[in-house]
């Protein structure tokens, strides 16, 4: 890979994660962890980048009464650094979404305690009324947010001239379902930046009724193109969703390739395809 390459593949991650990038010098990059911005890695790259691995330089932690341990912290990154590269393959896409995923499991499996009200003194009855209040304050730290792409299967990022491309893909028995799930995707605040949403879904109900239908989300006629490569490999009960986020340089014709090529990836890694090409062998059989 070239040194512009790898600024393309920074760029493309900077469109995705609006300023969560910071160029430190030739080859060394900053990188703010998605939803934990008190959080950055600083990764140097080799020049034969991707066949060798980029470098933690450092952790930079703006918050350690959080997170406490940088030693802890240290280790489990060069596991998820080492996990997530595949010689001649681009990685931060994933490298950032490994260590989202670690550090929301931090946060929920380590919860800070709430803080203890300032002493007083206080005669018995104002300390019965102010029980209550110190309880509901509790029970609020306690909630903790769903994360909206869990249940969808995901494509690999495709990046081209600053726009990137992911598909989104995930079961359905109903337009209702396929609505909801697609209403409640676009919630991701990564999902929620990117310039074209586009989807189509097709339904075959238990009495035999079929409901197919997509929606461009501005990007013209990339609806239907998405839909005819549904109807090309005779998937059903499903909804797929091709997120661009647009880098600047418009793509042409070509934007339709890599929405069809995400389309096709997140088919057969969630094995949308086999499911629906074993039940037609066995009903042929």
């Amino acid at each position: 890979m070239t040194v512009e390459e790898l600024h393309d593949e920074v760029r493309a991650i900077d469109a995705i994660y609006p300023d969560s990038v910071t160029d430190i010098a030739p080859q060394i990059y900053t990188f703010k962890i998605p939803n934990h911005e008190c959080i950055s890695i600083q990764l140097t790259f080799p020049e034969n980048y991707p066949e060798e691995s980029p470098q933690l330089l450092q952790i930079i932690n703006d918050n350690r009464s959080r997170f406490t341990d940088n030693t802890y912290l240290e280790r489990n990154i060069n596991e998820i650094l080492q996990r997530a590269f595949v010689p001649e393959q681009v990685m931060l896409f994933e490298l950032l979404t490994e260590l989202q995923e670690f550090f929301d499991r931090y946060v929920e499996e380590h919860p800070v305690p709430p803080s203890p009200p300032p002493e007083k003194k206080k005669d018995a009855e104002e300390e019965t009324v102010t029980t209550a209040p110190v309880k509901k304050k509790e029970s609020v730290n306690l909630k903790v947010e769903v994360d909206p792409t869990i249940g969808w299967k995901q494509s690999d990022p495709i990046i081209d001239r600053k726009s990137t491309f992911i598909a989104y893909a995930r079961k359905v028995s109903s337009l209702e379902e396929a609505q909801s799930y697609l209403n409640e995707l676009i919630t991701d605040k990564k999902i929620s930046r990117a310039t074209h949403n586009i989807s189509s879904w097709r339904i075959k109900t238990s009495d035999g009724i079929q409901f197919q239908d997509c929606d461009d989300d501005g990007e013209t006629a990339a609806g239907g193109r998405l839909l005819h490569v549904l109807q090309m490999m005779d998937v059903w009960n499903v909804i797929v969703v091709v997120s661009r986020w647009f880098g600047g340089i418009h793509l042409g014709p070509d934007r339709f390739k890599h929405i069809n090529s995400a389309a096709r990836d997140v088919i057969i890694k969630g094995q949308f395809l086999d499911a629906e090409t074993n039940n037609t062998k066995k009903k042929k059989k």
